[in-house]
């Protein structure tokens, strides 16, 4: 299995769907470490990535995010995103 710092590098492969795994395991892994460049996926082309680092971050917990979290909301067009979004603010508002 890949540790973090491999799977940081995976989260800027052209392959979305390495992207989507590696923010996948990371958000398994729980690793504070990986909170930052899940931060820069937000803006990934791509909506399930989009998606999968939202539940990442979510799983991380970490309170730090909630910032980061309502910006991306604001420019967010897809209705599924600014649903997880909203769950995830949520649950580290609480």
């Amino acid at each position: 299995m890949k540790d973090t710092a491999e799977l940081i590098k995976d989260l800027k492969l052209r392959d979305s769907s390495v992207r989507r795994h590696a923010t996948e395991m990371l958000g398994i892994m729980g690793d504070e470490k990986a909170v930052d460049a899940l931060i820069l996926v937000l803006k990934d082309e791509n909506r399930f990535v989009r998606q999968e680092a939202i539940a990442a971050l979510g799983k991380i917990g970490d309170k730090r995010v909630v910032e980061p979290l309502v910006q991306v909301l604001e420019e967010e067009r897809d209705e599924f995103v600014q649903d997880s979004i909203r769950k995830v603010i949520e649950k580290l508002r609480k």
